[in-house]
């Protein structure tokens, strides 16, 4: 029977990073800054969440929000300047981020409109408020599920981009006029959509039924995003507000309960958290009903954590998305060139969401000037959380690998060498990986 070492991770509390979960990056926040100012153009006291945090009263990130508008990318009818957008993914790694990616038809103002080439042959405007174009009256769904098809063929699976929003219409693609569509018109645009993106992980604006229900109805691997978490009555005092009424009703109403299970949950801000302080409104609860519907990342607008809720929001962060400890480990204590080693790993998935893209874990060999990478065949996606989880695999090593000791790691890899692997919550992190031991390789 052969030898097996058994290791008992030590499991850690603190803060960790990781790419497509927590707070969006504040780049505002970010390096040395003489001063701090909140949403209104206050002065804050600065502080850091932690010692070696590079942003200032917000927690450092690895999930960045890119936003590119249908004009700037499309200059004519089926010409594309995907640079555009190709950058702003640039500068996201740059920060060490992975990106949420929206592209949106237009938005409010002049500048930003539909593309020139359209507006030319529709000069005319409705009268509805969050409409540039009528998307009855002109070619408008067939365009925009045109560039949509266009935008999957160039990124679906783009190593950095974490998850994209599915716009359909309205200002910012935030689904304002969507229940006046004709389902077949919201139809042709999700299938763009769905039929497109196969590796990258969608969400669905969570604002009407109608455009739900098409998108349930093909049982497709849909999240979602709404735009005004933490309103506590702003728009209508204590007779309605976004976290009492509208979703925790249409989460269910609109039957994506369950959506948290196979594509991310993602929220934003409604106004900024300093007015949620300001107002007096409960951060707790606020807290507590996200983590119920299974949030991945918050978009926080890139202003400031009210110092006061520091430790809540610490506490917020510990659960958001997926956060996973190793807690026990047993491999061969020895093995052959060309031939086995068995690895045995219990895990816990302590976030309230999994991983959503397909990062591979890998078991890794490292010594006598040579590393060794065994990836597995385990789909991490699969690991829900409150669940024990026990993976087991038998890899077969190279018939080449070098005779002598070397060091046994795992790591879950990104491949993006600015985002880095993802962390787990256990002590050990070193260039990427967790050394677990040391094993004997012999010759074959």
């Amino acid at each position: 029977m052969k030898k097996t070492v058994t290791v008992y991770p030590v499991i850690v509390d603190r803060l960790i990073s990781n790419p497509g979960i927590g707070f969006t990056a504040a780049p505002g926040l970010m390096n040395e800054l003489d001063d701090v100012y909140d949403n209104r153009g206050v002065k804050q006291a600065k502080y850091k969440f932690t010692k070696d945090s590079k942003t200032y009263n917000h927690p450092d990130c690895k999930v960045f929000f890119c936003s590119a508008r249908w004009k700037d990318v499309e200059v004519a009818k089926g010409v594309y300047r995907w640079e555009v957008l190709e950058e702003k993914l640039d500068y996201a790694k740059s920060l060490g981020c992975t990106a949420v990616v929206r592209c949106s038809p237009y938005a409010l103002s002049e500048d930003d409109d539909i593309p020139q080439w359209f507006r030319k042959d529709y000069p005319d405007e409705p009268e509805f408020p969050f409409w540039r174009i009528d998307p009855g009256t002109t070619p408008y769904v067939e365009y925009w599920a045109d560039f949509i098809r266009a935008f999957a063929e160039r990124f679906d699976g783009h190593p950095v981009i974490s998850s994209v929003d599915m716009t359909i219409v309205g200002a910012w693609g935030e689904g304002g006029g969507t229940e006046f569509l004709e389902p077949e018109q919201i139809r042709r645009i999700t299938d763009a959509y769905l039929d497109g993106f196969k590796l990258t992980p969608l969400q669905a604006l969570l604002h009407d039924p109608i455009s739900i229900k098409i998108i349930t109805d093909r049982k497709a691997k849909v999240g979602f995003r709404v735009d005004c978490l933490g309103d506590m009555g702003g728009f209508h005092g204590e007779k309605w507000s976004h976290m009492t009424d509208f979703y925790p009703q249409n989460i269910q109403n609109f039957q994506m309960g369950d959506a948290w299970k196979t594509a991310p949950v993602l929220f934003e801000a409604c106004w900024h958290m300093n007015d949620w302080y300001l107002q007096g409104w409960d951060i707790d609860y606020i807290i507590e009903e996200s983590l119920k519907w299974h949030i991945s990342s918050f978009n926080n607008k890139g202003t400031i954590v009210p110092e006061p809720w520091k430790e809540n929001i610490e506490r917020w962060l510990k659960k958001m998305g997926y956060r996973f400890e190793l807690r026990k480990f047993t491999y061969d204590a020895e093995a052959k060139a060309g031939g086995e080693l068995r690895v045995e790993g219990l895990w816990a998935n302590v976030g309230v969401a999994p991983v959503y893209n397909r990062y591979p874990l890998v078991v890794r060999l490292a010594g006598n000037d040579h590393t060794y990478t065994l990836p597995s065949t385990e789909d991490i996606r699969g690991w829900l959380p409150d669940q024990d989880i026990l993976w087991a695999e038998t890899f077969t090593l190279p018939a080449e690998i070098r005779e002598g000791e070397y060091r046994l790691e795992i790591g879950i890899e990104t491949g993006v060498k600015e985002v880095g692997n993802v962390k787990l919550a256990i002590e050990g992190y070193r260039d990427g990986y967790y050394p677990m031991g040391n094993i004997a390789v012999k010759g074959g």
